[in-house]
């Protein structure tokens, strides 16, 4: 039986932060031809609920010229939900949803991690613009399928942008709980050591 995952989630910056270092991997859909209805890229499968995932230039972007709606109507609607699954499994994942929902928490996401954590969004609007949602979190737990949902009360249409994902070991600056205590176990011993030879 799978052990619930823990839930770490950031905003936009200090997610940057994090893993400023490590080897993740990222889609941003500017090197597909706008218009194209995508399934899967570079191992990554999208499935609107609504319809099929679209690559548009039509909507603001974090990097121009090319997000992904659904061609439900060019964007994803206000009550249609995206599953991203991917082929192996990752334990960190950001996207940036482009809406002009205004308040953190209009968007969700939901992984098969078997927590039944609900990570909400932030507001945190895209450079140079005032718009924006951003999801991003880490998680102790593996998961493939990351569910992109608005939420129920929200009548915003969006689309989405800039998707980072892979290992959450990228983390940078942030030591392991049992590295920390096998780093404290060595300083004491040091410590001890040094003792020793002044007393001698």
């Amino acid at each position: 039986m799978a052990t619930a995952g823990t839930i770490t989630d950031y905003n936009r910056v200090t997610f940057q932060v994090a893993f400023s270092g490590g080897g993740l991997s990222g889609q941003n859909f500017d090197s597909l031809t706008a218009g194209t209805t995508i399934t899967t890229v570079n191992g990554v499968t999208y499935t609107p609920s609504n319809g099929t995932a679209l690559v548009t230039d039509a909507y603001l972007t974090t990097t121009p010229p090319n997000g992904l709606g659904s061609t439900s109507a060019g964007y994803f609607e206000a009550d249609e939900t995206l599953t991203i699954t991917f082929s192996s499994p990752i334990t960190a994942f950001a996207i940036d949803i482009n809406t002009y929902a205004p308040t953190s928490g209009d968007y969700q996401a939901m992984v098969n991690d078997g927590s039944s954590s609900v990570i909400p969004s932030v507001f945190d609007v895209f450079p140079n613009a005032e718009t924006g949602q951003f999801i991003g979190f880490s998680d102790s737990s593996s998961f493939t399928t990351v569910v992109i949902s608005p939420d129920t009360s929200s009548p915003y249409t969006y689309t989405v942008d800039t998707l980072v994902y892979g290992d959450a070991a990228a983390l940078t600056g942030v030591p392991e709980p049992s590295t920390l205590a096998l780093l404290g176990l060595g300083m004491t011993v040091v410590g001890l050591l040094a003792r020793r030879r002044k007393l001698l």
